[in-house]
C-alpha cells in the first residue's frame, strides 16, 4: 500500500471520525432541546401572571407547540436517516428564529435573552465545515439584532418589554445606546462564529499533521520489517536443511545405541529438541510466509469443527482433559484447510491450558443472522490482564516451549475470512476463545499478512 494511499485513507478515516462525533454532539444538543418546553411553559406562567397580554400569550404557546413538533420530527428523521450537515444546519437556523421570537416577546434589543445567539454562533463554526452553510447562520444574529435596534428606535413593531421587565423611559430610548447594544451583539456574534470556525480547522490540521508523521513513521518501519523478515525468512529457510540431516544422523545413531544406555537416553532427548526446534522454525516460515488467497467452499461448519475435535480426542485423553463438543448445524463459505489450521492452534492452546487435567468445551452455532459462532472453553487457570494485551503480539507465550506463533497465524486466518477472534474470561474459571465468522467472506479481502512496527495486522486492519 502506498504513502499516498495510505494518507487518504487517514484522510477518509478522520472524516469518518469527525462526522461522528458531530453526530454525538448534535444528538445530545437534540437531548437538551426538550428541557427548553418546561422553560418556556414556566415563561408562559408568568406572562400569565404578571403580564397578561393574549397576542404574547398566543406566541409563548405556539413556540411551545413548535419546539415540541420541531424536537419529535427532527428526532425520528435523525433515527431514520443519521444527522448530515444539512440536518444541522436546519435545526441552528429553526433555533435561532425561535431563540429571535423569544428576545422580541422579552423587550427586543432591551431583551436580557440577547447573549444566547453567542452559543448558536459557536456551534455553528464548530459543526458546519462548510463555510457558506456557517457563515448563512452566523449572520442571522446580526440581521435580528440590527432589526431589533431598527424596531426599537422607529416603532416598526409595538414595543415588547414584559411589565415585570418594564423599568420606563431610559438608555432603550437613545439611539447611541441601542446602535452601540446593537453592533456589540453583532460583532461579538461573527467573531465567536470566526474564532470557532479557525480553532476546528486548526485542531483538523493539527491533527492530520500528527496522521501524516505517523504514516512515515510506520512505513519506514513497514520497510524495514520487510527487509528483516525477508533476511529471516532466507535463514530459515536454509537451516531447514542441515536441521533435517541432523535429525536423520541422530535418529541413524538412536538405532545403533544399546537399548536402555546413557548414551541411548542422551539421543532421544537430542532427537526430542531437534523435533522441537523443527516445529519452531516451521511456525516461524509459515508466519513470515504471507497468506495465500482463500480456496472457498461453502461447507457444514460444524463437521469440520467436529472433525478438528476428533483429531485431538486421543491428545485430550494423554492429558486426562475432558473434551467436549457440542453444536447446531450451521453453513459458512470458508477456506477449510485454512480454518481447521486456525482451530488446531485453538484448541491446542485450550487442551494445553488444563494443566493436571481439566474440561474443554467446543461449541458451534449460528451468530446473528449472517454469521457463525465457535466457542472454545477451557478450565485452566485463565489469563492475567498483562498476558492478554500482549497475546497476539509475535513471540508472546505463556508456555515453556511455545513459539508464540499459533493464535497470531489463527488470529489472521480468522480475519482473512472477515471475521474476528477474541479471548473472554470464563463463566467460572479459565478462557472463553469466541470465534465470529460470517457466512460469506468479504469481496476484496487482501491475502498478505504485514508486519508493522513488531505488530501483525490482517487485510482487515485489525490487530
Amino acid at each position: 500500500m502506498s504513502l499516498t494511499h495510505d494518507l487518504e485513507h487517514d484522510k477518509n478515516f478522520l472524516e469518518l471520525i469527525g462526522r461522528k462525533e458531530m453526530e454525538r454532539v448534535v444528538a445530545e444538543l437534540f437531548r437538551y432541546r426538550f428541557f427548553l418546553i418546561p422553560l418556556w411553559l414556566l415563561i408562559f406562567f408568568v406572562f400569565l401572571l404578571w403580564d397578561p397580554q393574549s397576542w404574547k400569550l398566543l406566541s409563548i404557546g405556539a413556540m411551545i407547540i413548535a419546539i415540541g413538533v420541531l424536537n419529535f420530527t427532527e428526532n425520528q428523521r435523525a433515527r431514520k436517516r443519521g444527522i448530515s450537515t444539512g440536518t444541522v444546519h436546519f435545526n441552528l437556523i429553526i433555533m435561532i428564529v425561535l431563540q429571535s421570537m423569544a428576545i422580541f416577546l422579552t423587550g427586543g434589543i432591551e431583551s436580557p435573552l440577547l447573549p444566547i445567539y453567542i452559543p448558536l454562533c459557536l456551534a455553528a463554526g464548530m459543526l458546519l465545515m462548510s463555510w457558506k452553510r456557517a457563515l448563512s447562520v452566523a449572520f442571522l444574529p446580526v440581521i435580528f439584532s440590527a432589526f431589533f435596534a431598527i424596531a426599537c428606535l422607529y416603532g416598526l413593531v409595538p414595543r415588547s418589554v414584559p411589565a415585570f421587565f418594564e423599568l420606563g423611559v431610559g438608555w432603550q430610548d437613545m439611539p447611541v445606546y441601542v446602535w452601540t447594544t446593537a453592533g456589540v451583539m453583532m460583532g461579538i456574534s461573527l467573531m465567536t462564529y470566526l474564532v470557532s470556525s479557525r480553532i476546528r480547522r486548526t485542531l483538523g490540521n493539527q491533527v492530520k499533521s500528527m496522521m501524516e508523521a505517523r504514516q512515515e513513521v510506520v512505513t519506514s518501519l513497514s520497510d524495514m520489517n520487510r527487509e528483516i523478515i525477508g533476511v529471516s525468512r532466507t535463514i530459515a529457510h536454509e537451516l531447514k536443511n542441515p536441521l533435517a540431516s541432523i535429525h536423520g544422523l541422530a535418529q541413524l545413531m538412536a538405532r545403533s545405541a544399546r537399548e536402555g544406555s546413557k548414551e541411548a537416553e542422551r539421543l532421544e532427548i537430542m532427537n526430542r529438541e531437534i523435533a522441537r526446534m523443527g516445529d519452531v522454525l516451521e511456525g516461524f516460515r509459515n508466519f513470515t510466509r504471507p497468506l495465500s488467497g482463500l480456496s472457498l467452499e461453502n461447507i457444514p461448519l460444524d463437521h469440520l469443527v467436529n472433525d478438528v475435535v476428533t483429531f485431538h480426542e486421543g491428545m485430550a485423553e494423554e492429558m486426562s482433559v475432558d473434551l467436549q463438543f457440542a453444536s447446531v448445524p450451521v453453513r459458512v463459505s470458508c477456506d477449510p484447510m485454512k480454518l481447521q489450521q486456525a482451530l488446531i492452534n485453538i484448541i491446542q492452546n485450550a487442551l494445553e491450558a488444563c494443566t493436571g487435567g481439566g474440561k474443554v468445551v467446543v461449541r458451534v452455532g449460528e451468530w446473528a443472522e449472517d454469521g457463525a459462532r465457535i466457542e472454545i472453553q477451557d478450565s485452566g487457570a485463565g489469563l492475567s490482564e498483562e498476558y492478554r494485551a500482549h497475546l497476539f503480539e509475535p513471540g508472546f507465550t505463556t508456555k515453556e516451549k511455545g513459539s508464540g506463533i499459533g493464535l497470531v497465524v489463527a488470529k489472521a486466518i480468522v480475519e482473512q475470512h472477515g471475521g474476528e477472534l477474541e479471548f473472554e474470561e470464563g463463566i467460572s474459571s479459565g478462557c472463553l476463545v469466541v470465534v465470529t465468522l460470517p457466512k460469506q467472506p468479504p469481496a476484496g479481502k487482501s491475502s498478505a499478512l504485514v508486519h508493522d512496527g513488531g505488530t501483525i495486522f490482517s487485510s482487515t486492519g485489525r490487530k
